[in-house]
């Protein structure tokens, strides 16, 4: 018998083996995850039933879905990528008694339509100016988080006159400046993206995973946790992410690429808060750092143990951090800080 008759079956077999290990350790470490609760939290993942929906125009013909809830200084608050409003559902919980909460779904995403213009970041800024003109809100406070945040420098760079008259702050959650991408590989994502989105628009197929109730979609939707988290939240995120169409996240991903807001943000003065979690693996924490330093009037804070989902991860210390920051800004109708 030869060598190769005995090291291929061989070869074969121990793949298999590994390929099974694989299947079982993946088995393990979803069960994991859905198993972790939490009775303090768990509760804050479900939107509280008074919530408010509304439809609000979108320049472009689009549509926007905007839900509020209670009253006091505007927040307004602007999710990322795949994501929904829903997931600031411990928001309008927590927060309600003391500010009119308003979370818009991003077009393409939840219940939110693109217009004629699609989909990008310039468009999405204008979103924001949309719901800040329609409500008529005054001395809001606008909250971004990852891509909501690269949306949020857009607008405050584009919407100078809207910033100045309708906002008092701005709240850069696990968010970057640009560069969403490695530097070394930045060329070549955006050579695919090209190429993606050429595929995309010519009706062509294109390869993307979508997040499903498998082991797999599970531990990958966990990494854009910290610590511990109750797989309440890491249930939301995946449901959201399996609800968006790629019609829409390619395209919106795909302008990501493009993104750079430096000279916006140093143009900002208007005050900010800039907030990250230390284990953040998707907007890590020297991209936050940047932004901070870009901004001429900015806070910055670091939450230890926390991923990228902090809205959801550590809902109280958000509200702790908000409360801080608002009461820092002039009172809506004063000249001087809120009590």
């Amino acid at each position: 018998m030869s060598r190769r008759t005995v090291l291929v079956p061989t070869l074969a077999a121990g793949l298999g083996l590994a390929a099974v290990g694989g299947r079982i350790a993946l088995g393990y470490s979803a069960q994991a995850i859905r198993s972790r609760v939490d009775p303090e939290l768990d509760p804050l993942y479900d939107l509280p039933d008074d919530v408010v929906s509304h439809d609000v125009p979108a320049a472009d013909g689009g549509s926007l879905r905007v839900l509020e809830r209670g009253a006091g200084r505007p927040l307004l608050l602007i999710h990322g990528i795949t994501l929904q409003a829903r997931v600031w559902a411990p928001q309008f919980h927590l927060m309600a008694d003391r500010y009119r909460i308003l979370a818009m779904d991003v077009r393409g995403h939840g219940a939110s339509t693109a217009g004629r213009e699609g989909f990008g970041r310039a468009i999405a800024a204008r979103d924001i100016e949309s719901v800040l003109e329609h409500f008529d809100l005054r001395h809001a406070v606008i909250v971004g988080h990852s891509m909501g945040g690269m949306i949020l420098m857009e607008f405050a760079g584009q919407f100078v006159d809207a910033l100045a008259h309708r906002v008092a702050g701005l709240v850069f959650m696990d968010t970057a400046a640009y560069q969403i991408a490695p530097k070394p590989v930045l060329p070549l994502a955006k050579a695919l993206g090209r190429r993606v989105r050429s595929r995309h628009e010519a009706g062509r197929p294109v390869p993307q995973r979508q997040m499903g109730d498998d082991d797999l979609s599970w531990v990958l939707t966990r990494l854009a946790f910290g610590s511990h988290p109750p797989a309440r939240a890491v249930d939301e995120v995946r449901r959201c992410g399996a609800e968006v169409p790629q019609s829409t996240s390619l395209p919106s991903g795909i302008d990501l690429l493009d993104h750079d807001a430096r000279r916006a943000l140093a143009a900002t003065s208007t005050p900010s808060l800039v907030m990250v979690g230390s284990r953040d693996l998707l907007t890590p924490v020297y991209a936050a750092r940047r932004i901070a330093r870009f901004l001429p009037d900015a806070r910055f804070e670091v939450l230890a143990g926390a991923g990228h989902q902090l809205m959801q991860e550590r809902p109280h210390e958000v509200a702790r951090l908000l409360d801080r920051f608002t009461a820092s800004l002039p009172a809506p109708g004063g000249e001087g800080p809120a009590a």
